[in-house]
C-alpha cells in the first residue's frame, strides 16, 4: 500500500504571506481563522501554524467581488450558497479523502498522478478508505454468487453493463453476511467484496481475487497486456474527485444509515447521467463519428465556429488543464502512439489547444481510451464507475464515521401561503 505523504508546501502560506495576500493585519487573519473562513494547521516540528492557500484565495475572490466581511455573500449568503453548489464558493463538507488545489489532485496526501504510474486500484482503494492496519483485498474477500444472482446475471447478459450492476447489487447486498458490520475492518472487507462484484458484473464473469484491471482487460480487450496497464491507470485516475455529484449522493445515502451496497448503487445512478460519468459516452460517439472523416481538424474548427460543444474539454477546477487527462493521454501515447485512432485523438487535442485554448478532461481521456482500444460503446462509463466505486466507498465510510445525516434546507420560491 502506498505510504501517506504530507501535503505539498505550496498548498500552505505562512501567517505573514496569508495576511499580505489579503492585505490585512495579522489580527484580522486570526479573526478569519476563528470564524472558520481560513483553515490553519500546525507546522510539523514547530510551534508555528500554516494556512490553507486555497482558503485564502477563495476569501480574496469573494472580497474582490465586492462582498464585505459582514455581508451574507461573504459568509454564506444566497450568492455564496449558489456558488458552493456549482464548483465555486466555500467548501460545504469536511473530508480527509481528496484534495484538489493548484491544478493538482491528491488522495490522502499522495499525488494521484504518481499513484497512477504503478499502483493498482485496490491499493488506492485501501488508501482512500484509510486502511492503515488492515489489507482488505485478501484472497478470501470474494463475493459469493447465489443461484438467484447467477440466474439473473445470465438473464441480463445482453443488457448494458451499468444496468446489470444496478439490477444485481441489491440482491448481492441481501446475500452478504457481513453487510451490517460497521467496524473499520468490516466496512473495508465489505468494500473489497463490493468492488470485486462490480468488476465481475461489468466483465460478465464470476467474481475472483484477481486484480480488477486484469479482470476487465481479459473481458474487454482479450487480455492485451498494454491495454491492462492503461485500464489500471484509468481506474486509479477515476478513483475519486472530491465532492462531485455522485460522491455527494453517496454521502447523502450513507448519512441515512443505508448499507454500502445501497450507497454505491446510488452513486452509479448519479454517475450514469450524461453530465457526469456518462459524458464519456458522448466522447466515444464524437470520436467514432470523426473516424470516418479525413478532415478532422476542419470538423473540430467547424464546431467551434458554430458554437457547438466539443465534448470532453475544459474543467472548472483545472483552468490550465486536467492533470488526469494529461497523464492518461501520455500513457496512451507511449503505448499506442502510432495507432490511427489515437492519432485522431491527438489531432483533436492539438486543434482545441491552439484554436480553442482549452485542454482535455478525464471524460475525454477515458472515452479516447475506449475508442483507441476498440472496446464496445459505453465501456468508458464502465471504467469510470468501477474506478469511482473506490472513492464512493471511502466517502460512505467517512460519512458513517461522522454520525451525521445530510439534510440542507431549501430556499422557498413558490406561491406565498394563503
Amino acid at each position: 500500500m502506498p505510504k501517506l505523504a504530507p501535503p505539498p508546501e505550496s498548498l500552505y502560506l505562512t501567517a505573514k504571506e496569508a495576511a499580505a495576500e489579503l492585505g490585512i493585519s495579522l489580527a484580522t487573519l486570526y479573526a478569519y481563522v476563528s470564524r472558520d473562513l481560513i483553515r490553519s494547521e500546525p507546522v510539523p516540528d514547530s510551534r508555528a501554524k500554516r494556512y490553507r492557500a486555497e482558503d485564502v484565495r477563495a476569501l480574496k475572490q469573494r472580497r474582490a467581488a465586492g462582498a464585505s466581511p459582514s455581508s451574507p455573500q461573504f459568509e454564506g449568503g444566497r450568492d455564496a450558497l449558489a456558488a458552493a453548489l456549482n464548483f465555486g464558493g466555500a467548501p460545504v463538507l469536511d473530508s480527509a479523502i481528496t484534495l484538489i488545489s493548484d491544478g493538482k489532485l491528491h488522495y490522502r496526501g499522495s499525488n494521484a498522478m504518481a499513484l497512477a504510474r504503478n499502483s493498482s486500484v485496490e491499493q488506492v482503494a485501501a488508501l482512500l478508505w484509510g486502511c492503515r492496519d488492515v489489507q482488505p483485498f485478501t484472497r478470501d474477500a470474494v463475493p459469493k454468487m447465489t443461484p438467484l444472482v447467477e440466474r439473473l446475471a445470465s438473464d441480463l447478459a445482453d443488457a448494458p453493463r451499468i444496468e446489470r450492476c444496478l439490477s444485481l447489487l441489491p440482491l448481492a447486498g441481501l446475500d452478504d453476511p457481513s453487510i451490517y458490520n460497521m467496524t473499520d475492518r468490516g466496512l473495508a472487507a465489505t468494500g473489497a467484496r463490493l468492488m470485486r462484484f462490480v468488476a465481475a458484473v461489468i466483465a460478465g464473469v464470476a467474481p475472483s481475487a484477481d486484480p480488477v484491471h486484469e479482470v476487465l482487460a481479459r473481458s474487454l480487450t482479450f487480455g492485451d497486456r498494454r491495454a491492462a496497464e492503461l485500464i489500471r491507470a484509468a481506474l486509479v485516475l477515476c478513483a475519486d474527485h472530491e465532492l462531485n455529484a455522485s460522491a455527494f449522493t453517496v454521502r447523502c445515502v450513507a448519512g441515512t444509515g443505508a448499507t454500502l451496497y445501497a450507497a454505491v448503487q446510488a452513486g452509479i445512478c448519479a454517475a450514469q447521467g450524461p453530465r457526469h460519468g456518462a459524458f464519456t459516452s458522448r466522447v466515444e460517439s464524437f470520436l467514432t463519428d470523426l473516424a470516418h472523416r479525413q478532415d478532422v481538424e476542419d470538423a473540430v474548427l467547424s464546431r467551434l465556429r458554430n458554437g457547438d460543444l466539443v465534448p470532453g474539454f475544459g474543467h472548472p477546477l483545472y483552468p490550465d488543464g486536467d492533470p488526469r487527462a494529461a497523464m492518461l493521454l501520455d500513457l496512451m501515447r507511449a503505448n499506442h502512439g502510432d495507432d490511427p485512432a489515437f492519432l485522431r485523438v491527438q489531432r483533436i487535442v492539438d486543434v482545441m489547444a491552439e484554436a480553442g485554448g482549452v485542454y482535455p478532461n478525464i471524460d475525454f481521456a477515458v472515452g479516447a481510451l475506449s475508442v483507441t482500444l476498440r472496446m464496445m460503446p459505453g465501456t468508458g462509463l464502465s471504467i469510470f464507475v468501477l474506478g469511482r466505486t473506490a472513492g464512493w466507498i471511502g466517502h460512505a465510510i467517512e460519512q458513517y464515521r461522522s454520525g451525521q445525516m445530510i439534510r440542507p434546507r431549501a430556499r422557498y420560491t413558490g406561491e406565498a401561503p394563503k
